[in-house]
């Protein structure tokens, strides 16, 4: 049995589909390598929030199971306390709760939970009452370990604005500059990816429009 030759509209529908592939190709590799120009790590030259987040959730990872969970308690009571319609009194069970924020709201080694719990829940301001529960978390060791404040001075220590990169220095261990490092690359790989697979989605559906268009003899 013979087969029969291809039709002119199935070579034309292959050499289409070969069109769009290419083009989509191509559109990709140019979006990735427009996209990787930028440091999306930074933001207007700076470090940006994500970077800092994803710093301080890396620091995580080196700290024990007791101590991730009293860093929760930490992070739960704050997300808590920034609540704008948060009702001021529902907080104590968190301090109560928390090694660390009850260590915290003490003014001095003497002064037990509740004492201290009662001197800064009567005051009369209670933009200052929250204010000062914030501040809470800047005296917990879960924030000097893994806060974003932590996060930040790492990054910074570290950075060189003029340079726009990043620089060991001497203070940092290098486990936790090659850290900083591969946060870093991580989010820079993640946009580049992103900007190629949007350009070369982008170039390879303009390819599809123009050979829609009819041609004109």
């Amino acid at each position: 049995m013979s087969i029969g030759a291809v039709s002119s509209t199935d070579s034309s529908q292959s050499s289409f589909r070969n069109k769009i592939l290419i083009s989509t190709g191509v559109g990709a590799v140019a979006g990735g390598l427009y996209t990787a120009k930028d440091k999306h790590w930074l933001y207007k030259g700076m470090p940006s929030d994500t970077f800092e987040r994803n710093v301080s959730k890396n620091l995580r990872k080196d700290m024990t199971s007791d101590e991730l969970k009293e860093s929760s308690k930490v992070y739960r009571f704050v997300e808590r306390v920034v609540d704008p319609e948060v009702e001021i009194e529902t907080l104590k069970p968190y301090i109560r709760e928390s090694k660390e924020l009850s260590d915290a709201i003490k003014s001095t080694p003497e002064e037990n939970v509740e004492q201290a719990m009662t001197r800064v829940f009567s005051q009369p301001d209670k933009s200052k009452i929250k204010q000062d529960l914030i501040d809470l978390q800047y005296k917990t060791k879960a924030d000097k370990k893994t806060g974003r404040n932590t996060a930040l001075k790492l990054i910074n220590d570290n950075f060189d604005a003029s340079a726009q990169k990043l620089v060991k220095q001497e203070n940092t261990p290098l486990r936790v500059f090659n850290m900083i490092k591969n946060t870093a690359a991580k989010i820079q790989a993640k946009s580049i990816l992103a900007g190629a697979a949007a350009v070369g989605a982008a170039t390879g559906a303009l390819a599809l429009i123009i050979s829609d268009v009819p041609d004109s003899k």
